[in-house]
């Protein structure tokens, strides 16, 4: 099927032309930060100081990735790394009083850009495809359950 063949070329030029989308609202709003660099901080503004492997376990991504998202962002000013006094070989990242400052401005951005990405598409149909990836996901990685994971983050839970 015609369709089969594609859908990896398909499934890339959606995830790329969401983030360039993503990406240009910052932009457009004055804000340097990036869909990626985003959603780390989104991450902390919602469930609180965060180990790198805790973030790199609610984004679903590896630690190295997470590494160059922190580091890019720290010298932004927007995150700080401390020593977790529980674990001096862990650091903790918590988000500045800078990166506060632009929370609901840059949410907004986000959410807005979201919404104009998904117009027209029900939340019936939002659902079944989240329901596809997810299978998909599952085919791929036995251990990613992309619905739970959903359903636990964001929590509403705070802290380490």
């Amino acid at each position: 099927m015609v369709l089969s063949k594609q859908l990896g070329v398909f499934l890339n030029f959606v995830h790329n032309r969401f983030k360039l989308n993503v990406n240009e609202a910052f932009e457009n709003g004055g804000f340097n930060i990036t869909a990626e660099q985003f959603l780390l901080l989104d991450t902390l503004w919602t469930e609180g100081p965060m180990s790198q492997q805790a973030l790199a376990d609610v984004m679903i991504k590896d630690k190295n990735s997470i590494v160059k998202l922190v580091d890019s962002l720290e010298s932004r000013g927007l995150v700080k790394r401390a020593s977790n006094h529980k674990d001096r070989r862990q650091n903790i990242i918590n988000v500045t009083p800078a990166a506060d400052k632009i929370q609901d401005t840059i949410t907004e951005i986000a959410l807005s850009t979201v919404a104009k990405i998904t117009d027209g598409i029900s939340e019936s149909d939002i659902n079944t495809f989240i329901g596809v990836l997810d299978a998909m996901a599952a085919n791929m990685d036995k251990g990613v359950n992309l619905k739970e994971h959903a359903r636990k983050f964001p929590s509403s839970k705070k802290g380490i």
